[in-house]
């Protein structure tokens, strides 16, 4: 049951894994006007991601994470409107759900009610090239347990990783898969596209067209997150050449372009 009434001012960013979601999530939150929340819906018992005075209060006070963890599992829906949705003073309020929550059973009542109320605007981010998605995410999960660096703090080294390329195409194709899926779940919700290549652009016109869409100034953003992957794939996948051979006829040979 939707328990809001017309909202323009409400935002969901929905992704896959490892596509720059995090990085979106603290550029939007340097802009004054935006109240910008990261997965709020974690695992039942925990409570994460989230900003703002609702943050400095849990942090204060240890039993508040646990009596909001615990709304969050008792009725998420009621936790989404009331809690998340909050703007505390802001003009705008997004959370981040990934794709890969999303496909969940234990997602669909969230799932469902952001499919019908219109009023979620969708930020859609992708990563245009899947091979480097797929990396960062095989290194994530498998090498090093790292999925954030923030400031000074130290970027693990990571050792060239070997790569099947059947488990590379299977990814891309589940990747795609899913982009399709979620585009068709949420086409009459106002909507937004942008890829990470975009984001970390020079030229910052897209950041800039997603300030106005969400309806916000525009500004210069700031984020405290760093890169973790190498800028070149032949130094950090150790058989590049096999996986490039492998790829060569498909439509993913571009995803091999260095530049």
């Amino acid at each position: 049951m939707n328990m809001s009434s017309y909202r323009d001012n409400i935002y969901v960013i929905t992704c896959p894994a490892r596509a720059g979601s995090t990085m979106l999530v603290h550029l939007l939150r340097s802009h004054p006007d935006i109240c910008s929340h990261d997965e709020v819906f974690s695992a039942p018992g925990t409570l994460g991601g989230m900003t703002g005075t609702y943050l400095m209060k849990c942090r204060a006070e240890p039993d508040f994470a646990s009596y909001l963890a615990a709304e969050k599992d008792r009725d998420p829906i009621k936790f989404l409107y009331k809690v998340v949705l909050d703007l505390q003073g802001k003009k705008a309020v997004c959370f981040k759900l990934k794709h890969d929550e999303l496909v969940l059973p234990e997602y669909k009542v969230l799932r469902d009610e952001i499919v019908n109320d219109r009023d979620f605007r969708i930020i859609h981010l992708r990563r245009e090239n899947l091979l480097r998605r797929y990396l960062s995410h095989y290194v994530a999960n498998r090498v090093t347990g790292v999925t954030l660096v923030v400031r000074s703090q130290t970027i693990p080294e990571v050792q060239p990783v070997v790569l099947d390329p059947h488990d590379c195409k299977k990814d891309f194709e589940t990747v795609l898969g899913r982009e399709k899926e979620f585009a068709e779940l949420f086409a009459e919700h106002p909507g937004f596209s942008i890829s990470y290549e975009e984001m970390i652009a020079p030229d910052t016109e897209k950041i800039q067209s997603l300030l106005e869409f969400i309806g916000v100034s525009r500004r210069e953003l700031t984020t405290t997150t760093r890169k973790l992957g190498r800028d070149d794939l032949r130094e950090a996948i150790a058989n590049f050449e096999e996986l490039r051979s492998y790829f060569a006829s498909s439509p993913y040979s571009k995803f091999f372009d260095q530049t």
